[in-house]
């Protein structure tokens, strides 16, 4: 089946022409758009297809499609909470586009994507003893914090989307703790995400500056302090979720720091759990370095009839 997915984020719209049956989906046509450049959804969508059609005409025409969306879905509707002037609603891109379409959470659509990944979509951080028949939990920073799992219902793997990153934020030891008086002063309630997200490393930042140190110094310190609070968020949510069958660390932040998470400190961290440290140590850690799973889960979506 030919679909339209998207990938909707604070930052970029990703949209893509893809193929599904086979797995992982095969992209026919991809395009990425600055969020910033575009009023809203539906302009973003616009310039999509306009350029689709000046590529192909109407060859590579959809018959159904799937939007996902970093924000809560309720009733075929979202609104992103971190780009509050773009709403997505089912039945407006329905009666545009002339077919069945479905609106699902982003990391509902990276975790039906990781059902379908392989290693080459993943980097292994701790190796635990992955159980196949067993819960498995995504945690992803990047301008929000998304949180999903593939809960295993004794036959396979079915997604489910939460909230979770606005959970309220754990701190650990002193440094976390100052970080948390600081966000609370500027925010009054302070959510795991304003501290797991860009805004949140700049966060960290600022609380650093004003101790004496050199550029690159402060740098690593503020990274060491936003290490540890995520492989910290990352183990509770692996416990949250009993996710024997893994945790996936996910989105832009941690790809493009690979090298850095995986240092040691993050997993110290993520097995910081006190009388279940060694539950944590069995659950395998792996971080994903492919950022296309979201638009194939999205493709895959389209295509299902759950």
């Amino acid at each position: 089946m030919r679909v339209l997915a998207a990938d909707i984020g604070a930052s970029n719209a990703r949209f893509a022409i893809a193929e599904t049956g086979a797995a992982p989906p095969r992209r026919l046509f991809e395009r990425t758009y600055p969020t910033a450049q575009h009023p809203g959804f539906e302009a973003a969508l616009g310039a999509f297809l306009a350029e689709l059609r000046a590529a192909h005409g109407e060859a590579l025409a959809p018959e159904r499609a799937a939007i996902a969306v970093a924000g809560p879905v309720r009733a075929g509707q979202a609104q992103l909470p971190n780009l509050p002037s773009w709403t997505i609603a089912r039945p407006a891109i329905e009666a545009w586009l002339g077919l069945e379409a479905r609106v699902l959470n982003d990391f509902e659509a990276l975790a039906r994507g990781l059902a379908q990944a392989s290693p080459a979509d993943w980097i292994e951080l701790q190796a635990g003893e992955p159980q196949p028949q067993a819960n498995i939990a995504l945690v992803g920073a990047g301008t929000g914090l998304g949180v999903a799992a593939l809960v295993w219902d004794g036959r396979r793997h079915r997604p489910l989307a939460t909230e979770a990153g606005h959970m309220s934020f754990a701190p650990q030891d002193e440094a976390q703790d100052a970080l948390l008086r600081s966000l609370r002063a500027r925010h009054g309630r302070v959510s795991a995400e304003r501290v797991l997200s860009g805004p949140g490393i700049a966060a960290i930042h600022e609380l650093l500056e004003g101790a004496p140190a050199e550029p690159a110094a402060a740098s690593a310190r503020a990274l060491d302090l936003f290490v540890a609070c995520y492989g910290a968020f990352a183990g509770d949510v692996a416990l949250a979720f009993l996710a024997r069958g893994g945790l996936y660390v996910c989105g832009g932040i941690a790809a493009r720091r690979a090298a850095r998470l995986a240092q040691g400190d993050f997993i110290s961290w993520f097995c910081a759990k006190g009388r279940h440290r060694a539950l944590a140590a069995a659950i395998p850690v792996r971080l994903v370095v492919n950022e296309k799973l979201g638009l194939a889960g999205a493709a895959l979506a389209a295509a299902a009839q759950d």
